[in-house]
């Protein structure tokens, strides 16, 4: 019997001290994650040069008069050589309505979802909290994955899907969703996808937001967004393979003396300097927000020392 023990014994401790190894392996150098966010790392989907198309002066497009889905643009050389703009939509980028946001991963692969345009859904909301992805080899759009249900009351709010950004640190993609949210209860949830399996590997509950990045310039890793219900930036700090560590807190707000106060974040990066730079417009849950609006740009820059984001420009 005691021979046993010291068998289970020395099976135990090995066991702990491979754990502990490979967690240290997965500890980030500053350096690392200094760059999380900043540095080029997407690549242009091998099917645009396929169709014809230069991949310099190609982008996908949701928003383009009168098409419905998704849209290949070819721009001009020169800006005041119109007639030379092309447009290419396979089959499958028209069948499942209009389209929002898109991300692209390291290998060209394109991430949308559903949105709706100024008073016309095109498909039903049941239908809207969903992620698809158009292959970067063949270009087809099949869907990714099928989050929650929106709910069924009245109140629910008419989007679903709002955020997407791909991390090519962990390679992981967020999304956020309003699904189930209501005008007056925050239902929204942000998924992590492991976009190779489609599956959702961590979410967090309790925030509606639209505009999701990366980046780490602060010296962790984190999940910034932007809240619909109030004008603030939040932030979430991010394991290393992008998996949500702790809670989340707010960096700063969009609010000033001077602004409406109405301002949500609609998008998120950094600059080259590592600045925080926010482009915001209103938004209070009805189908008028799916319009194209005009959007204030604002700037947040980093203090080291006082270890806090600071409103510097904007409204």
């Amino acid at each position: 019997m005691k021979f046993v023990k010291i068998i289970f014994f020395l099976v135990l401790t090995v066991a702990f001290f491979s754990c502990a190894k490979e967690e240290k392996e997965k500890e980030m150098s500053s350096d690392e994650i200094v760059k999380i966010g900043m540095s080029p790392c997407r690549s242009s989907a091998l099917f645009i040069k396929d169709f014809g198309f230069d991949p310099t002066r190609s982008d996908l497009s949701t928003t383009e008069p009168g098409m419905v889905g998704v849209v290949l643009v070819e721009h001009p050389r020169k800006a005041a050589d119109s007639l030379s703009r092309r447009t290419y939509q396979d089959v499958s980028w028209t069948q499942n309505g209009w389209m929002g946001n898109t991300t692209v991963d390291i290998d060209g692969n394109i991430y949308t979802a559903p949105f709706p345009k100024e008073n016309e859904t095109n498909i039903p909301l049941k239908q809207m909290d969903k992620v698809f992805k158009i292959d970067a080899k063949t270009g087809k759009m099949d869907v990714l994955l099928e989050l929650s249900k929106p709910g069924s009351s009245a109140e629910t709010v008419p989007f679903a899907v709002l955020g997407l950004y791909y991390d090519c640190h962990g390679k992981k993609l967020y999304v956020s969703s309003v699904s189930g949210s209501t005008k007056t209860k925050e239902n929204g949830i942000i998924y992590v996808v492991d976009p190779p399996t489609g599956k959702v590997v961590d979410q967090l509950k309790g925030h509606d937001a639209a505009a999701v990045f990366v980046g780490g310039f602060t010296g962790e890793k984190r999940l910034y967004f932007g809240g619909l219900r109030t004008s603030d930036i939040y932030s979430v700090q991010l394991t290393e393979d992008g998996k949500f560590k702790g809670k989340a807190r707010s960096e700063g707000t969009l609010l000033h003396p001077g602004n409406s106060g109405n301002d949500r974040a609609r998008s998120i990066r950094f600059d080259e300097n590592g600045n925080l730079l926010v482009s915001a417009s209103s938004f209070d849950f009805t189908l008028t927000d799916a319009a194209v609006k005009k959007e204030t740009s604002y700037q947040f820059s980093y203090d080291k020392g006082k270890k806090k984001w600071r409103l510097v420009d904007g409204g």
